[in-house]
C-alpha cells in the first residue's frame, strides 16, 4: 500500500523532488517546468564534466537513473547517452516521466519499475540522486550495494546523500515528533499556512565515511564530489569509478592535470567583449605569413575532409538559392564567403577582427570568383550588435565560429533580428565538451580565445525566446565507415552492419553539433529555387516568325520578372533537327514583365530569329535566369514542328 509520502508525491510530483513553491502543482507554469528540468541539466553537466576528465564520454553508452521521479535527471542524461533506463517505484511518477520524455522528444529512455530491470544489464553510469535522503541509512546501505552491482567494469556510480545537519537538538526533536505523530504534523502545517494533509518528509543523514568505505571495499575510487547546502543540511554527490575497463574505452585526449586546466566559464566571466575582440585582432594582425589562412579549406590534408563534410551538411540544410543575402558570421579569412559569392549569393563577411577581413579581401583579389557575381561586403562586428537592419538577410552561416562567442544568447538574438521571416541560420560547431579537449585547452592557453562548450539545449531554449520556430540537427558521420561488398548489402538490408554503422555515427556525433534554426514566419519562395519551379506549356501556336505561347506556373515558387536578374523567368525554346538532335539550346526567349503566382497562366509571344541550318523542331520551355531550365526539373514542355 502506498505511504502518505508516496500519495503526496503523486499529487505533487515536482515539489516532492525540489521543495520550492514554484514547483507546486497549483503554481507550475511553462517557465517553472523549464526551470525544474534546468536544475537536472545543470546537475548532469556537472557530473559528466568530472567523468569526462577520466574517460572519453563518447564511449559511455548506457545509464541507469534510479529513483527517476518525473525525469529531472533521466531526460538530460538521455540527451547525452545512447540509452537510459529510468527506474521508479511509483507507477504514477513513471507515467509523468514518460509524458515529460515525449515533451522533450526523448525516445531513448526505458521507464520501468525495479522488477522490469534486466538482471544481466550493467551500466556505464548509475545515478541515484535525491533518493537516499528519504531512505533510512540501514536500508540505504543495502540499496547502495544493490546499485554497485549494476555498474560495469570501468563504469561510474554517482550517489547523492545528506552527510551533515546543523539543526539544533530542539529542531531535531520537533522533526522526530512530526514524523511519528501525523496529527501534530498537521497542526504545525496549519500554523505555517500549509495543507494539514501534507506529510512530513524526513531527511536522513548518512555517515559519509561509512558510505565511502562501502564503495572502496567494492573496488570504487572517488574521482569527484559535488557538495551543496540547503537549509541546515549539507549534501554531496559522490562521483566514483569502478576498477577495470571495458573493450573500446579510451582516455580523453587532454592529459593536463585538472588543476592546470582552463575553465572556459572563468575566462568568459573575467574578460570583457572588447578584450576578447582585441585578442582576436591581435592574432590576425600578428600573422607574418597569411598562406595557411588564404588556403582554407585546403590548408591541411588532415583537416580538409572533416571541413568539407561539415560544409556539405551545412550547405544542404541552408537551402541556398542564387541571389540570397547571406551573412557569414565569424568569417575569418573569408574562404566560406568566397564560396557563397561563387554560388551567386550576396555574401556579407563579418568578423570582430579588421585584420581578418583584410585577409578576406586579399583572398578575393588573389582568387577571384568565376563569372559575373555580386560583390561581397565586409562588416566589422563589435561582438554585441550586428550592424545590419532588421530582416535584411535571407540566411546566416556560422562555420566553427559560434563557440567562440562569449555571449551566445546575445548573438542568437541578433541573428534572429537580421533574418527574414522563415530564414535559416546554419551552424557547424563542436559539442558539449569542446572546452575540455586538448586542442581547446591549447588554444585558450596560447591565444586567449574562447573555446566554449556548445549546449544545444540551452541554445534551443534561448532561440525560442528570440524568434526561432524550429531546430533541426544534422545526422551524419565524419570518420570513414568502410564495408566489404557483403557488409554493404547487409547494411542496406538492415542487418548487423547497419547497427555498427549507427554506432559509429552516434560516436561521431557526440562532440559535433551541425544544426539549423528556422525563424518564425513564412519564407516567400520564388523562382531562384530550382526545385520549386515548374511549368506546363498549354498552347504554342506558330504564326509566321512568331509563336504565341500560353504557359501555367505549376510549381510552388512565384516567378520573378525577367528584370530581377538571377531567378527572373523567361519563356524560351530549344531547336532540334529531324533526328531529334539538339541544334541550339537557347534559340530565343521572351522575358516575363511581372510576377506570376503558382497556378497562374500567362501568355507571351516568342519572336524567332533566323534559324541555323538543320533546325526543324522547336521545344517550348521556361527558364529561370542563372538557375535552371524548367524541363530539367521535369516540367511539361511542348513541341512545335517548323514548316
Amino acid at each position: 500500500m502506498p505511504s502518505a509520502l508516496d500519495r503526496f508525491a503523486e499529487r505533487e510530483p515536482y515539489f516532492s523532488v525540489l521543495t520550492s513553491d514554484e514547483f507546486r502543482s497549483a503554481s507550475m507554469t511553462d517557465a517553472s517546468h523549464r526551470a525544474f528540468f534546468a536544475t537536472g541539466d545543470a546537475y548532469v553537466a556537472a557530473v559528466l564534466k568530472v567523468i569526462g576528465e577520466t574517460v572519453a564520454l563518447r564511449d559511455l553508452h548506457n545509464a541507469l537513473e534510479y529513483g527517476c521521479g518525473p525525469g529531472r535527471v533521466a531526460i538530460p542524461l538521455a540527451r547525452r547517452m545512447r540509452r537510459v533506463v529510468a527506474v521508479d517505484r511509483s507507477p504514477a511518477m513513471l507515467e509523468i516521466a514518460e509524458r515529460n520524455a515525449r515533451l522533450w522528444d526523448r525516445s531513448n529512455i526505458v521507464f520501468t519499475g525495479e522488477e522490469g530491470l534486466d538482471p544481466e544489464e550493467r551500466f556505464a553510469i548509475v545515478n541515484c540522486s535525491l533518493v537516499l535522503q528519504r531512505v533510512h541509512p540501514d536500508s540505504g546501505s543495502a540499496l547502495i550495494r544493490q546499485l554497485i552491482g549494476r555498474v560495469r567494469k570501468g563504469g561510474f556510480l554517482v550517489l547523492h546523500f545528506p552527510f551533515h545537519s546543523r539543526a539544533g537538538a530542539a529542531l531535531r526533536t520537533i522533526r522526530r515528533v512530526r514524523l511519528a505523530a501525523p496529527p501534530i504534523n498537521g497542526v504545525l502545517n496549519a500554523v505555517r499556512g500549509k495543507s494539514v494533509a501534507e506529510p512530513f518528509a524526513p531527511t536522513h543523514i548518512y555517515d559519509r565515511g561509512a558510505v565511502e568505505e562501502i564503495l572502496r571495499s567494492a573496488g570504487f575510487e572517488t574521482i569527484g564530489a559535488l557538495e551543496s547546502t540547503e537549509g541546515d543540511v549539507d549534501s554531496v554527490a559522490l562521483i566514483t569509478r569502478r576498477g577495470g575497463s571495458e573493450p573500446g574505452e579510451r582516455p580523453r585526449a587532454s592529459s593536463e592535470p585538472r588543476e592546470n586546466r582552463i575553465d572556459v566559464r572563468d575566462m568568459i566571466a573575467t574578460r570583457s567583449i572588447a578584450d576578447l575582440n582585441a585578442t582576436a585582432e591581435g592574432y590576425f594582425a600578428s600573422l607574418v605569413n597569411r598562406d595557411f589562412h588564404l588556403a582554407k579549406p585546403f590548408s591541411s590534408i588532415a583537416d580538409t575532409p572533416p571541413i568539407l563534410i561539415n560544409l556539405a551538411v551545412l550547405l544542404q540544410g541552408l537551402k541556398l538559392v542564387p541571389g540570397h543575402t547571406v551573412l557569414d558570421y565569424g568569417a575569418g579569412s573569408g574562404w566560406l564567403s568566397r564560396i557563397l559569392t561563387q554560388f551567386g549569393c550576396n555574401a556579407i563577411a563579418m568578423d570582430v577582427s579588421a585584420s581578418a577581413l583584410d585577409i578576406a579581401r586579399e583572398l578575393y583579389g588573389r582568387l577571384p570568383v568565376v563569372g559575373d557575381r555580386p560583390a561581397p561586403r565586409f562588416l566589422l562586428f563589435d561582438g554585441e550588435r550586428i550592424d545590419l537592419p532588421d530582416a535584411s538577410v535571407d540566411r546566416v552561416v556560422c562555420f566553427d565560429a559560434f563557440h567562440h562567442a562569449p555571449n551566445p544568447d546575445r548573438v542568437l538574438a541578433e541573428i534572429a533580428r537580421v533574418l527574414v521571416d522563415g530564414g535559416i541560420a546554419g551552424f557547424a560547431e563542436p559539442g558539449p565538451f569542446h572546452s575540455e579537449t586538448a586542442q581547446s585547452q591549447f588554444e585558450m592557453r596560447t591565444y586567449g580565445v574562447v573555446e566554449n562548450d556548445v549546449d544545444i539545449d540551452a541554445i534551443w531554449a534561448t532561440a525560442q525566446t528570440v524568434g526561432f520556430a524550429d531546430l533541426r540537427l544534422a545526422v551524419f558521420n565524419i570518420p570513414p565507415f568502410d564495408a566489404s561488398l557483403n557488409e554493404f548489402y547487409d547494411l542496406l538490408a538492415g542487418g548487423e552492419t547497419s547497427s555498427r554503422w549507427a554506432g559509429a555515427t552516434i560516436a561521431s556525433l557526440r562532440n559535433v553539433r551541425d544544426f539549423f534554426l528556422i525563424k518564425k514566419g513564412t519564407e516567400i519562395v520564388d523562382s531562384r529555387a530550382a526545385t520549386a519551379v515548374g511549368c506546363r506549356v498549354l498552347r504554342a501556336t506558330l504564326r509566321g516568325d512568331a509563336i504565341d505561347v500560353e504557359v501555367e506556373n505549376t510549381g510552388t515558387a512565384t516567378w520573378l520578372p525577367a528584370s530581377a536578374g538571377i531567378g527572373g523567368v523567361s519563356v524560351g525554346c530549344h531547336l532540334f533537327d529531324d533526328s531529334g538532335r539538339l541544334v541550339q539550346l537557347d534559340l530565343t526567349r521572351t522575358g516575363l514583365e511581372r510576377r506570376i503566382a503558382p497556378r497562374e497562366i500567362v501568355s507571351v509571344t516568342l519572336h524567332l530569329p533566323p534559324l541555323p541550318p538543320g533546325g526543324r523542331q522547336l521545344e517550348i520551355d521556361c527558364v529561370s535566369e542563372g538557375v535552371t531550365w524548367f524541363s530539367v526539373q521535369g516540367s511539361t514542355t511542348r513541341k512545335v514542328e517548323l514548316p
